[in-house]
């Protein structure tokens, strides 16, 4: 069950982009959205932990946990993905920003002793090629936005390691969503006050940022879940199935040319699968 749950919230991730894209070209603005798709996953969390009665108190270590996960994690993510995301090619900012994955794996073999197997080395050569054939090769490279989607990579990385290996990793999937969506929800906030913007929503915006937000609560639970049972270095390979769902919606909604490097980029991405699988 846990390649489903994951595979499904890479589904969702890779759908999710074009969903906010949408509110954008109606006029939002990325730090709106972000607030807004943070508050609507809040909301959702908080309401699943009343149905299911889960308990909400949590000591100041776990608080703190959180607060760098959401914070410095899902955050930071989140926000330099968009300001990446102006300054290069999606394509581009993906193929560097899914460099999570082996830094997930680095991090369980440096810090945590987990074996380096030749099925995972072979799992991120076949992840890296795709990724790489995922990319345009004809776009102009920017430095900040190279740096920004490395930030993300890390940030995202630092997220999934602690979702995993400290000690929030027992909690209940329902409470982890709240809690991490909690401290993101408050970053969004204080990082449009710092720019001395209102948060601003305008109804035809409201529509595609709610979608977003849904998106990426019920996308965040699959992933929770999917960690809990496999662990976060096989659940970060299996959710680089998530650009080959962006570039495939993406390709539907704006009409994109599917090069045939894509597709070849799209076949390693799903054979890097297999090893990780076998080593499961």
């Amino acid at each position: 069950m846990g390649y489903f749950y994951v595979l499904i919230s890479s589904l969702l991730f890779g759908i999710l982009p074009s969903i906010q894209n949408r509110a954008i070209l109606n006029g939002a603005g990325p730090l709106n959205v972000l607030f807004v798709c943070s508050a609507v996953s809040l909301a959702g969390s908080l309401f699943l932990c009343r149905c299911t009665h889960v308990n909400l108190k949590i000591s100041k270590k776990e608080i703190l946990t959180y607060l760098a996960s959401g914070g410095l994690g899902l955050f930071v993510t989140d926000l330099c993905l968009n300001l990446a995301y102006t300054r290069m090619p999606v394509g581009l900012v993906t193929m560097i920003h899914f460099s999570y994955p082996v830094l997930v794996c680095f991090a369980a073999v440096l810090f945590f002793k987990e074996k380096l197997t030749r099925n995972k080395i072979l799992a991120i050569l076949l992840s890296v090629l795709g990724l790489i054939l995922l990319g345009d090769s004809k776009a102009n490279y920017s430095f900040e936005g190279a740096v920004l989607a490395l930030i993300s990579a890390f940030a995202y990385a630092f997220n999934l390691t602690i979702v995993d290996r400290s000690i929030i990793a027992d909690h209940p999937v329902f409470l982890k969503n709240f809690y991490l969506y909690l401290f993101s929800t408050v970053f969004s906030v204080l990082a449009n006050a710092s720019k001395l913007q209102m948060i601003q929503i305008v109804p035809n915006q409201m529509i595609w940022m709610i979608a977003s937000g849904i998106i990426l609560m019920t996308g965040s639970l699959c992933l929770t879940k999917g960690i809990r049972i496999l662990g976060s270095s096989n659940a970060a390979f299996i959710s680089t199935m998530e650009p080959i769902t962006s570039l495939l919606v993406s390709t539907f909604l704006y009409h994109y040319d599917l090069q045939p490097r894509s597709v070849f980029g799209c076949v390693f991405i799903i054979l890097s699968l297999i090893p990780i699988i076998k080593d499961s």
